[in-house]
């Protein structure tokens, strides 16, 4: 995250040294004694959490957007994987799921680590109370927010709240409803002493009080305390409001603006080109057809685009079909090299009548929008891998929970009104139907499709095994709408067992 100069150095040296094996790093500030730790080791420390979320590829993309998207399938993966989301069959020895589980407990016992420390800097004043509640802060908001993605994912995960080193975790499955305890319980005390927004403009991407409010609210909405989940939700108001344009909440113009709550950040910095490192430059490249130089890995479901309403704003700011120019002004197709090279130079995707379907002619021809909006203006036009922040939470959403929180406590009013917000912003008209859950789940799916918890917020509404059934013609396995813990985990813990089905 941007914290200072001399933490942004200190985190890249250990991304550029240990990319490929996060499970033993260790902060450095934890190698001194005790005693000689000072201010800014601590500070360290609690930056180094958020390092985990900076890996774009295996934490980021196969970790929360794989199964955000590909699960609620308006998005299809391309590649031999593909088929394992779309009949809901991931292999328990899937890697991906094994890396993104280690590098989430990764950040737990960072975390764990740094409150520990946290707790004996503060009681012999080498920190001052006030750096040492909201350093605490920020750990409890990052381990809670560690266990609530974790819980999302595979449910019944274990709780490692006095694990201090990176030895495989004996602890067993706690069930999914205390996970999400715990994470709440994380996020209040995380509240309690974080601000809205910092004063200095390089702490832009650290925990705020914001953030962690909108994570409880999300948490008790998973453990059905919907009138808590409200409160939660309305201290919201006046801190955030929506973008007026729903293209400009991924712009790269407009990062971090007054929509977007928790936005993982990408430094300016970043190398582009061939020998990147995915870290932080993975999610464009991952999703961009070959036409233009990209992998092409993932391309949007054809009947996706007859699911939008007429007018809805939201469609050229989620799908680029065939024929179409790029919705941003600033992404030119003509100046991608391949372009030039292979298709004279134009500035459509395609054409209608010889769309772009990738090297293998496999693909829809229509792509996400949302993971094209780089580069900025002063990168090269033609840069395919990009360093646009990514937006893990949003208001947009949050209205859409609070909605959904109003309607199950049976306040029908506020639940269409707050619904009707959202609608609004995307050209749509007020609608107002009693049973409003098909309503709701309809909105999340055009306003989040293409970001990070779509199948997230699925599962949530316990209507998500109906919803693929009736909307794809597809049956879920029982037991299936949950990740297999991975196989490797379950060898080096032998106390923990396997979810239902696998």
């Amino acid at each position: 995250m941007k914290l200072s100069q001399i933490f942004l150095i200190f985190i890249v040296s250990l991304v550029i040294g240990c990319k490929t094996d996060t499970k033993d790093k260790t902060p450095q500030a934890n190698e001194k004694p005790l005693a000689k730790l000072t201010e800014v080791d601590a500070l360290t420390m609690v930056s180094e959490i958020y390092d985990t979320y900076q890996n774009s590829e295996e934490f980021l993309v196969k970790g929360l957007f794989y199964p955000a998207n590909f699960l609620s399938q308006d998005f299809n993966l391309w590649n031999a994987e593909g088929a394992n989301y779309k009949t809901f069959n991931i292999p328990t020895d899937n890697n991906n799921i094994n890396k993104y589980w280690i590098l989430s407990y990764d950040g737990i016992i960072k975390a764990n680590k740094a409150l520990a420390t946290l707790n004996t800097l503060a009681s012999d004043k080498t920190i001052a109370p006030e750096l040492a509640a909201q350093l605490k802060a920020e750990c409890y908001f990052n381990r809670g927010l560690f266990y609530f993605l974790l819980a999302e994912n595979f449910g019944n995960v274990p709780i490692v709240n006095n694990t201090l080193n990176t030895e495989p975790i004996s602890e067993p499955n706690a069930s999914q409803e205390a996970v999400f305890k715990y994470a709440a319980a994380d996020f209040e005390k995380a509240q309690t002493d974080l601000p809205y927004v910092y004063k200095d403009t390089i702490d832009i991407g650290k925990a705020t009080k914001g953030a962690a409010l909108a994570y409880l609210g999300a948490s008790y909405m998973w453990l059905k305390d919907y009138d808590k989940a409200i409160v939660a939700f309305k201290k919201l108001d006046g801190h955030y409001e929506l973008m007026t344009n729903f293209l400009d909440i991924h712009a790269f113009k407009h990062q971090n603006n007054k929509e977007s709550i928790f936005e993982i950040q990408f430094k300016s910095n970043d190398n582009l080109g061939w020998g990147r490192d995915n870290y932080s430059t993975f999610i464009q490249s991952f999703a961009l057809p070959n036409e233009v130089g990209g992998a092409g890995l993932a391309y949007v479901n054809s009947s996706f685009i007859k699911t939008f309403e007429p007018n809805d704003q939201r469609l050229k700011a989620t799908v680029i079909a065939k024929g179409q120019t790029h919705p941003d002004t600033s992404i030119h197709l003509s100046t991608y090299n391949s372009v030039q090279e292979k298709y004279h130079g134009m500035n459509t995707l395609g054409t209608q009548k010889k769309p772009w379907l990738g090297d293998d002619g496999t693909r829809s021809g229509y792509y996400g929008v949302k993971t094209w909006r780089a580069p900025d203006p002063n990168a090269s036009a033609s840069a395919i891998f990009s360093k646009a922040n990514v937006i893990l939470l949003r208001y947009g959403q949050v209205l859409l929970d609070l909605a959904s929180c109003y309607y199950k406590t049976g306040a029908l009013d506020e639940a269409q009104q707050t619904l009707n917000k959202v609608r609004k912003r995307a050209g749509l008209k007020a609608v107002f139907p009693t049973d409003m859950m098909p309503a709701l789940l309809n909105e999340y799916r055009h306003e989040l499709a293409g970001e990070y918890s779509l199948w997230y917020v699925l599962r949530r509404s316990g209507n998500h095994i109906d919803y693929i059934k009736s909307n794809f013609n597809i049956t879920i396995p029982k037991g299936h709408d949950l990740l297999p813990m991975p196989q490797e985990q379950l060898r080096l813990n032998k106390n923990l067992k396997q979810n239902f089905g696998y």
